[in-house]
């Protein structure tokens, strides 16, 4: 049988989809993908390539002004050789922006 997790996200999160950047600066590696839900304090994206848990990267939104540090806190694998990635999000400035977004699938 499965144990179900107790834990329950503090705020909840909004599905929607756009297109952000995910940088690693100390490498200049990055990749144009999308997210799945986001919120003031997270976010979930799809990624291309796995990424270790607590490794640090920069989440900037290619339309509006926000961009914010991130900690990868999961990353799971997609039934189509892609990956869900659960962001923290550390010191975010500005807004995600509310204008061209896509509801995302459910």
């Amino acid at each position: 049988m499965a144990m179900l997790s107790l834990r329950r996200r503090a705020e909840k999160r909004i599905p929607m989809r756009m297109f952000v950047k995910l940088s690693v600066p100390d490498s200049g590696r990055f990749e144009i993908t999308q997210t799945i839900d986001i919120s003031r304090h997270g976010a979930r994206v799809v990624t291309k390539r796995s990424w270790e848990p607590n490794q640090h990267l920069l989440l900037r939104a290619l339309r509006g002004n926000f961009t914010s540090y991130a900690r990868v806190a999961h990353c799971e694998s997609l039934s189509d050789n892609s990956f869900a990635l659960g962001l923290q999000l550390l010191n975010p400035t500005g807004t995600w922006p509310t204008r061209d977004l896509l509801p995302a699938h459910p």
